[in-house]
């Protein structure tokens, strides 16, 4: 049996490296057709873009490691049944569980790796590449554009922070808008302010109102006008620059810790932010869990159901998306524990892959 493990076992990595290659190079040709136009009107360099693409390198690791499993397993188990290698095992006395085994376990090293990969390298390296993004890649006039669009941060001391752009150069924000909640996560305060720059140390602001929330939620009519007045922000410019507000880019204690800024356990953002959270240590199992479902259903005897074998297997592992999608969704609705939501559809999957090829065996 060890030679038949080692034969699965080596036709599976074979399989997954161009697999995995395969599916990141389709998606960076992809990418680049998007921006084609760009590349050329504003004569982007090959260095900038081949930067660009290796920064982003690890996060389409993650994302089409699953793929790249399912693929793989469905592709191996679908060519052994063709050539009616499974049936032959089976009537030996083994189960499907011993073919299994071995691309089980190199499945799930790779789900370890997955989790250090997207929690470790992932948000340096996808800061670097938006950063080379926003300045070398989109830059209408082949300058470089520091600017971030659309800051979006719920901020220290219980209060949300927009600004249309960041420019870290200058240290500023441009057409802000505050709100400050108190304990009961009520909107009290809301500071509108053209610029909000970092001077000595300090948040200062030009062209600011201020206006006083009542209690049934109208803005005060008469707003407080300043021409120059010390807005309360206390995140630094760094924090804008270093800090990744998007959770997919988060790892999984910067998420963790950001949560803990809050300190809120009713609010819809941070029942979002907890599903996410949990989401980032399920979401890794992915790759096991769509093997485990798609490997029963490609075993069909005879060369003729091959391929529909082969396609009944990606397609069953596939429906676990949108299962998942729906099981998140409920979660941040409410409807669903974050606990249960990350994991409901893992577990789904994962008794029906058991049951399945229990049943095959």
């Amino acid at each position: 049996m060890k030679i038949l493990e080692k034969h699965i076992l080596k036709n599976f990595i074979i399989s997954f490296l161009f697999c995995i290659t395969l599916l990141i190079v389709l998606g960076v040709i992809g990418d680049i057709l998007g921006f084609l136009d760009d590349i050329f009107k504003n004569n982007i360099p090959v260095t900038s873009i081949i930067s660009f693409y290796l920064h982003l390198a690890p996060f389409a690791f993650v994302n089409m490691v699953p793929f790249a499993c399912l693929l793989s397993a469905v592709y191996i188990f679908n060519t052994l049944s063709r050539n009616h290698e499974v049936t032959a095992v089976i009537a030996s006395g083994l189960s499907l569980w011993e073919l299994l085994r071995p691309i089980l376990l190199v499945t799930f090293l790779l789900c370890l790796t997955t989790f250090i990969v997207n929690d470790k390298v992932v948000p340096r390296a996808m800061e670097k590449a938006s950063m080379i993004r926003q300045e070398e890649l989109e830059s209408s006039d082949g300058c470089k554009n520091r600017k971030k669009k659309n800051i979006s941060v719920y901020g220290k001391g219980g209060q949300i922070i927009y600004a249309k752009y960041f420019n870290p150069e200058k240290e500023e924000l441009s057409d802000v808008v505050i709100h400050r909640q108190d304990k009961k996560h009520n909107i009290i305060e809301k500071i509108n302010a053209r610029i909000v720059r970092w001077q000595n140390n300090l948040w200062v602001g030009q062209d600011v109102l201020v206006f006083n929330v009542k209690k049934d939620g109208q803005l005060s009519n008469n707003p407080d006008i300043y021409k120059d007045k010390e807005i309360r922000i206390e995140e630094t410019p760094d924090d804008f620059i270093n800090s990744q507000w998007d959770p997919r880019f988060m790892s999984y204690t910067q998420l963790r810790d950001y949560l803990e800024i809050f300190n809120v356990n009713t609010s819809f953002e941070s029942r979002r932010l907890l599903v996410d959270l949990n989401y980032k240590l399920s979401f890794p199992f992915t790759a096991i869990i769509t093997v485990l479902i798609g490997v029963p259903f490609c075993i069909d005897t005879g060369r003729t159901n091959a391929l529909i074998g082969m396609a009944r297997g990606i397609l069953m592992a596939v429906l676990y998306l949108p299962v998942m999608a729906v099981s998140l969704a409920l979660g941040k609705a409410g409807v669903l524990s974050p606990v249960i939501s990350a994991w409901l559809s893992n577990v789904i999957f994962a008794c029906l892959g058991v049951y399945y090829v229990n049943k095959k065996s």
